[in-house]
């Protein structure tokens, strides 16, 4: 496979990691497991960068709020 995924969950414990072709592919692997997967992803890319995704309940967070301290508690109202 080209790329080594490492997953890593919310309480901040190595789950696995997951060899694919491409991130898409792993997405689709991950989510099958764990529909509601919260947790980050890690992995280098082809020009040798360190690349960190973020998501909660199954949906991606890279860019959202508190993405980092993240309480198991649904925020809701301003974003």
């Amino acid at each position: 496979m080209r790329y080594i995924y490492t997953i890593t969950n919310e309480a901040g414990e190595t789950d696995s990691e997951l060899k694919a072709m491409s991130y898409k592919k792993m997405l689709k692997s991950l989510f099958m497991k764990y529909p509601k997967f919260t947790g980050w992803i890690t992995y280098i890319n082809k020009k040798g960068r360190t690349i960190v995704k973020s998501f909660r309940n199954g949906q991606d967070n890279t860019y959202g709020d508190n993405q980092y301290d993240y309480d198991g508690k649904e925020t809701k109202g301003k974003r």
